[in-house]
């Protein structure tokens, strides 16, 4: 009998939440191109351009979703995404050339710049790029 009331329960609540439109984003959109700077455990010093659009749909409330470029000066490129909050993002990247297993992982904390620019600096890790590595990258948004 307590199963059939909890089924009953579950069967009458569930369209109630699942009907619940999503909230709109109401946290800080980080869009926008960034020049960066970095050191890389393998390839050592670096420069380049990330570019991150807020993804709209998929945002919701103080959370962002984001896709995210980063062009580097030699024009390799790794595409991914983020997710963030208030000040930090969550990122995954990939090089386009999948052969190279050039992918990973970072965490980002975002600061304003003494002049009122948004930045943010991001640890990266990578498992499988010439065994594994890892590097900091400290970004401007331009």
């Amino acid at each position: 009998m307590l199963r059939s009331i909890a089924a009953a329960i579950l069967v009458v609540s569930v369209p109630a939440w699942a009907a619940q439109a999503a909230a709109s984003f109401t946290g800080t959109d980080y869009s926008g191109r960034y020049e960066c700077i970095g050191k890389d455990s393998h390839i050592g010093g670096f420069k380049g351009v990330v570019d991150m659009t807020l993804n709209a749909e998929q945002s919701t409330g103080k959370y962002g979703a984001y896709n995210f470029v980063l062009t580097l000066e030699d024009k390799s490129r790794y595409d991914g995404f983020a997710a963030g909050t208030s000040d930090s993002l969550a990122i995954y990247f990939a090089h386009t050339d999948p052969s190279l297993k050039d992918y990973g992982v970072g965490v980002a904390q975002v600061v304003s710049t003494p002049e009122g620019k948004v930045s943010f600096t991001k640890y990266y890790y990578g498992p499988e790029y010439s065994g594994g590595g890892h590097g900091m990258e400290h970004c401007v948004k331009s």
